[in-house]
C-alpha cells in the first residue's frame, strides 16, 4: 500500500512540477518566465521541507516535483530566439538579458535534476527517478519542436548530479 500511495504522489508531483512554471501566465502579479516559477524555488523549499523525511510518499512526491521543474526548463533552454518572453523576468526589474536567463534557466534546471537524485535513498528508487523522468520528459516532448537538445540536458544533468553526489557522499565517509 505505501508504495501504491507512493507512485500516486510522485504521479501528482510530476505533473504539477512539469506545468507549475508557467503558473506565471494565469496570474496578473508576474510576468511570463518569471524568475519566482522558472527556476528553483519550489523545488527548493520542497526539497528543504521533505529531505529529512524518512516517509517515502512525500520524498516521492518532492522528486516527482523537482524533476517536473527539471523538465519544463530543459525544454525553455530552448526557444527560437532570446528576446520578449522567452527571458527570465525579475519582478519589479523586468526581463532580464538573454545570457543571464539563460544561465538562471541551466543552473536551476540542474539544481532540480540534483535535488531530486538526492532523494533517491536507494538502488530501487533510483531505478524510480529513471522511470520518472524518462516518462515526464516524454509527456512534456508531445507538441515541442525541440527534443534532442533537452534530452541531452536532461541526460548530461543526470549524470554530473549522480556523479556529484557519489563523490560527496565518498568524501563524507
Amino acid at each position: 500500500m505505501l508504495y501504491l500511495v507512493s507512485l500516486i504522489v510522485l504521479l501528482l508531483g510530476l505533473a504539477a512540477g512539469e506545468r507549475f512554471p508557467d503558473i506565471d501566465q494565469r496570474t496578473h502579479l508576474l510576468l511570463h518566465r518569471s524568475i519566482l516559477t522558472h527556476g528553483l524555488v519550489l523545488p527548493l523549499l520542497l526539497f528543504a521541507v521533505v529531505s529529512r523525511t524518512q516517509w517515502m510518499p512525500l520524498r516521492w512526491l518532492s522528486m516527482g516535483a523537482c524533476l517536473g521543474v527539471a523538465v519544463h526548463l530543459a525544454f525553455d533552454l530552448f526557444p527560437r530566439a532570446w528576446t520578449g518572453f522567452a527571458l527570465v523576468s525579475l519582478p519589479v526589474y523586468g526581463w532580464l538579458p538573454a545570457p543571464v536567463s539563460w544561465v538562471w534557466i541551466a543552473v536551476s534546471m540542474f539544481a532540480c535534476v540534483y535535488l531530486a537524485v538526492k532523494l533517491a535513498r536507494n538502488i530501487g528508487e533510483a531505478f524510480v527517478f529513471v522511470l520518472a523522468l524518462g516518462g515526464v520528459f516524454v509527456y512534456a516532448a508531445i507538441g515541442e519542436p525541440v527534443l534532442w537538445k533537452p534530452m541531452a540536458a536532461v541526460v548530461v544533468s543526470t549524470v554530473i548530479a549522480a556523479l556529484a553526489l557519489v563523490v560527496t557522499s565518498r568524501a563524507a565517509d
